[in-house]
């Protein structure tokens, strides 16, 4: 490891990394490790040639890492910086030590429920809409749709860009190609979901013909468009009785991409369940969500809930020294 390291710093980076390597999981140090590397390349292109780390060369760099990133990753390298930063001055080096950016959450999910799930199904599972000309096929297509969005945790745009040919029945994968920053992933399913997905295909005639759209819109190699579904699923919502009406301070409601969040809190509740700690089991569910970092899966397990409540506090306990603080408006 030490050979991948360029600077001045690096062996004093190779002992911090090599005691951050015994306390992490093998996902969370992965995390790390790669932004300590972003810092440690920095530092060997600006030709630092004497150990001591001003508060410009810290800017800098954060300036240059924050290009067409979210806050919350910005906030993530600077956390895990901080942590080298800390270990260096206590090694007797001068580092100048950044502050943890104060952030705003624009964004509270709904978490559904037990009874909103099954009146979710009840309804789409019943839905018709004679006059979706375009459309033709989505009484076939909502029941599945959301029982992938709900099951998968997949986002709304990469389950409409799957094709037959991305289903690997065999292995019971999704290979998803078409993504968020444009990362490729595999995503497992149940045997009850692939017998549904078998008989789906099998129904729209679709099973051997690998360039057709899952969800197609008027032709099976046009693929559904997001604002269509999500205009259906407002229907299907109300008609299941449940409203946006009372919404919380950011909150957008009850709608498809909350699914999503829905499935995490749901994921981590399980894994606590089972009695897998939290360390080893958000790394994981941070990849499978296909996030950069633990701090993109932070969100979907940071709010509270009727009926998640324990299960996110677990999660506060665990976050509390991993994840910078977030100042929010009173």
């Amino acid at each position: 490891m030490i050979n991948d390291l360029k600077s001045i710093f690096k062996e004093e980076i190779f002992l911090h990394l090599t005691l951050r390597q015994e306390e992490l999981s093998l996902e969370a140090f992965r995390h790390y490790k790669r932004t300590v590397h972003l810092f440690d390349d920095y530092l060997y292109r600006i030709n630092l040639s004497e150990k001591y780390i001003d508060e410009s060369v810290v800017e800098n760099w954060i300036k240059e890492i924050s290009t067409d990133i979210s806050i919350n990753t910005i906030g993530g390298h600077i956390h895990y910086v901080r942590q080298l930063l800390l270990f260096l001055r206590n090694q007797g080096i001068y580092s100048f030590i950044p502050s943890t950016i104060a952030s705003r959450e624009t964004y509270v999910p709904y978490l559904y429920t037990d009874q909103d799930i099954e009146a979710i199904f009840r309804e789409a599972d019943s839905f018709s809409a004679p006059h979706a000309i375009k459309n033709k096929y989505i009484a076939y297509e909502m029941p599945l749709l959301l029982r992938l969005l709900l099951c998968c945790g997949l986002r709304v745009g990469e389950t409409l860009n799957i094709k037959v040919g991305d289903i690997d029945f065999d292995r019971r994968l999704f290979i998803l190609r078409v993504t968020k920053k444009y990362k490729q992933r595999l995503v497992p399913f149940g045997d009850e979901l692939s017998d549904m997905l078998f008989r789906y295909c099998t129904a729209m005639g679709v099973l051997n013909d690998l360039e057709a759209y899952l969800f197609p819109e008027d032709n099976k190699y046009t693929p559904l468009k997001t604002n269509s579904v999500g205009n259906y699923y407002r229907i299907i919502r109300k008609r299941a009785g449940i409203n946006n009406k009372q919404m919380k301070r950011n909150g957008r409601g009850a709608c498809l991409h909350c699914f999503r969040h829905t499935f995490a809190v749901r994921s981590f509740d399980k894994n606590e369940r089972n009695g897998i700690r939290a360390k080893d089991s958000v790394p994981f569910l941070s990849t499978y969500l296909g996030h950069d970092s633990l701090y993109e899966t932070e969100k979907y397990l940071k709010y509270s809930g009727d009926c998640f409540d324990d299960t996110l506090a677990k999660f506060d306990d665990f976050a509390g020294d991993l994840f910078p603080e977030v100042d929010m408006d009173e």
